[in-house]
């Protein structure tokens, strides 16, 4: 740790009391949201991190995962691309047991995300959520994009410490100050000190037991593809209309409108009103794109359950949330050969109707990207 830093942003803070810890964390992520957008953005799900890290320590002579890793190097330093992780892809490199390649990951996916990483699944979920009901009762907002991003460190969620002993403008500064410390940290610096007993399990094939279960229970109710998408966004949308019915409560607040604590029975009746409504709306173009991490899940999930002879594996929802990250804020996204071609079937293709180009080949990558 440079102490010298440390004390920097101290003194920084002192000068700066009125700046609350959250006002302090959003001109942070808009600012690097906006650095972000001004390169292309190419995410690797971990069979091509793997591939590069290999080049890298000599473990391979495949020229074109040679042509590829140099493309990508040359991209990063130049400032025209990055290639940013997400919370999936951190959780799978904690299911590395090598801790000498998974230490060669971690500083391969500094080198080239440039310490970027897209913020937690959930809280982009929320996110959109809150920048779709902003944006549409008249507030000024930020674009969607440059409020998605952070740094490595905040992979999982930003934390704040508490000091109880320390009077509320020091816990602020604090706080603050904390905040730039984990802001400069690398993932080759988090994998040092992560204590191995204490990493979850990582993997879902608990969760991948019960789809199954429900993709079985309901394969005689699919017709046709729409009707399944159908199903599987009205699903994501029981998840969205309490966070609306969240976000409502706060735009409240916000006015100096200050109603009483609703009842259970009346909170539950606001999130049917609610749900009711987004279930209206998600229909459009446009609340698909503001929207687009809860419809790209659901443009998944459906895609895997219309193909009955499939059964969900619990890599595939690793699998899914990289594409979901990928899809809705990338312009590149390198993936294994199953995921290609789910994702290039026509009728999911026309569907989930994002830009952003999918490519499983090492060797079409190298070109791609030169």
């Amino acid at each position: 740790m440079d102490t010298s830093l440390v004390a920097a942003d101290f003194d920084r803070h002192r000068g700066l009391p009125e700046v609350s810890v959250e006002e302090y964390v959003r001109r942070r992520s808009v600012e690097l949201g906006e650095w972000v957008m001004a390169r292309e953005r190419v995410y690797l799900d971990m069979c091509f991190w793997i591939a590069l890290r290999d080049v890298r320590l000599r473990r391979t002579d495949d020229p074109s995962s040679k042509v590829l890793l140099q493309g990508l190097v040359r991209a990063v330093q130049e400032g025209r691309r990055i290639c940013p992780i997400s919370d999936a892809l951190f959780l799978e490199l904690l299911k590395q047991t090598d801790l000498h390649t998974r230490a060669a990951t971690a500083e391969l996916i500094d080198e080239l995300s440039c310490g970027v990483t897209l913020i937690p699944h959930p809280t982009r979920i929320a996110t959109e959520i809150a920048h779709f009901l902003y944006a549409n009762t008249g507030h000024s907002v930020y674009a969607l994009e440059t409020l998605v991003w952070s740094k490595l460190a905040n992979v999982l969620g930003v934390h704040h410490p508490i000091a109880k002993a320390f009077p509320a403008e020091d816990q602020v500064l604090i706080q603050k100050a904390f905040f730039d410390h984990m802001w400069r940290f690398s993932l080759a610096e988090m994998m040092q000190v992560i204590d191995e007993r204490k990493i979850p399990d990582c993997s879902y094939p608990a969760l991948a037991d019960r789809l199954n279960q429900g993709k079985a229970a309901h394969a005689d109710e699919m017709t046709n593809f729409a009707q399944v998408y159908r199903d599987e966004v009205y699903g994501t949308l029981d998840v969205a209309a309490p966070i609306a019915l969240d976000v409502l409560g706060k735009m409240a607040s916000d006015q100096g409108r200050y109603p009483a604590a609703p009842t259970q029975d009346e909170r539950a009746t606001a999130i049917r009103e609610i749900l009711g409504l987004l279930r209206a709306a998600i229909e459009k173009p446009h609340v698909k794109h503001a929207l687009r991490s809860l419809h790209l899940d659901a443009c998944l999930h459906a895609a895997l359950r219309w193909n009955k002879t499939q059964k969900f594996d619990a890599n595939d929802l690793y699998d899914f949330q990289h594409a979901v990250a990928a899809l809705g804020y990338c312009d590149f996204f390198l993936t294994d050969g199953p995921m290609h071609t789910l994702l290039t079937q026509k009728h999911l293709a026309s569907r989930h109707e994002s830009p952003c180009r999918v490519g499983s080949s090492i060797e079409e990558a190298a070109v791609w990207l030169q």
